[in-house]
């Protein structure tokens, strides 16, 4: 992963580079998109963040 940003319509982004050369493949994703290892401290915060957004949906609609 070599970039992270917010998008107001997509929320957390993340930039990714496959590469098996000198011609990367970039790929731009939601994380909410993405597999994490479910053993790797990102994937708890994801996991966390997710969560708090389906609260205040679910808040905001009320």
């Amino acid at each position: 992963m070599t970039d992270a940003f917010a998008s107001d319509a997509f929320g957390l982004m993340r930039q990714v580079e496959v590469s098996d050369g000198a011609d990367p493949a970039i790929f731009v994703a939601s994380i909410a998109e993405l597999a994490f290892d479910r053993s790797d401290p990102i994937s708890r915060e994801i996991g966390d963040n997710r969560r708090r957004c389906a609260q205040t949906h679910i808040a905001n609609l009320a």
